[in-house]
């Protein structure tokens, strides 16, 4: 921690700053634990310049700011059926949280049992249209939000061909498969329903942004919330999560889970954070997106 960053931290804080540990991950900012004079634990997340972006088109972007994260934060806190730190001070590029103690890193049937609770919960809070009051940040990118009441409209727009228009600028897309995805697109409404209710989804939960104490979920961190349907969240899960049937018996027995999901829209539904990862990571993701792509016929 540098010595202006501290400094920033006890003027916001009105207290000296005792001890700081980094703490790993984070896409869009550093985080550090700290503990201060007035016996406060908390978290700082602190904005710096990233090192080259996967190509140039990410610095014309609209780039996130931790006011995005402070406001989705309060907004899932405001429902309360989400556990989620509180915040304490933000800024555009600084953001102070309390600090969530948690003890386990991978789901427990338990502990996938007490987040298909949470989620069915969360996911009961609704809105009239899709979409949500600002662009969210998913990973370094500015994700658009605008107000839609067409489902099928939102997520070909607003998701499938905005990430694949950057994959393929990117050059992460194997030959063919924009192309394909295009036609895709246009014939999206063959597996999704035109009556999907919106529903307040977190948007972004990997392993690491799902923290347990005790086998009791102590908070959910770092959303990309909006108003989607609910069915796009429980596709990202199995992902990056290792959630199982556990989680899809438990959220099924709240909230009824339509069989066309597991049978139709799961792979279509994990286009959108597949494509992400193609822009952000490379590897095999691209593939993967170009697999499902061909398997809907695209």
């Amino acid at each position: 921690m540098t010595p202006e960053l501290r400094h920033r931290i006890e003027t916001a804080l009105g207290t000296r700053v005792r001890r700081s540990l980094p703490l790993r991950g984070g896409n869009i900012a550093q985080a550090t634990r700290i503990e201060t004079d007035d016996g406060r634990n908390l978290v700082v997340k602190h904005m710096v310049p990233r090192p080259q972006s996967p190509h140039p088109i990410f610095g014309t972007l609209p780039k996130a700011t931790l006011k995005d994260e402070a406001f989705m934060l309060d907004r899932l806190r405001q429902t309360g059926a989400v556990p989620v730190p509180e915040v304490v001070h933000v800024t555009p590029d600084l953001l102070i949280l309390t600090f969530i103690d948690c003890d386990q890193d991978a789901l427990s049937n338990t502990g996938q049992a007490a987040l298909a609770d949470v989620l069915t919960a969360l996911h009961a809070h609704t809105a009239p249209r899709f979409g949500f009051d600002r662009p969210t940040p998913i990973g370094p990118v500015q994700r658009p939000n605008a107000w839609s009441t067409d489902w099928v409209a939102f997520l070909r727009d607003q998701r499938l061909m905005f990430f694949g228009h950057l994959a393929q600028q990117a050059g992460r897309l194997p030959d063919g498969c924009f192309a394909g995805l295009e036609k895709l697109c246009a014939n999206l409404d063959r597996w999704i329903p035109t009556d999907q209710t919106p529903s307040l989804i977190h948007a972004d939960l990997w392993i690491g942004n799902i923290l347990f104490r005790q086998q009791r979920l102590a908070a959910l961190i770092d959303p990309a919330t909006y108003y989607a349907d609910a069915e796009i969240e429980l596709a990202f899960l199995p992902l990056f999560s290792g959630v199982g049937s556990a989680f899809f018996e438990r959220y099924h027995a709240h909230r009824p889970i339509n069989p066309l999901f597991f049978e139709e829209r799961q792979m279509l539904y994990q286009l959108e954070p597949l494509l992400a990862h193609a822009i952000f990571f490379g590897g095999g993701y691209g593939a993967r997106v170009h697999q499902i792509v061909r398997y809907y016929g695209g």
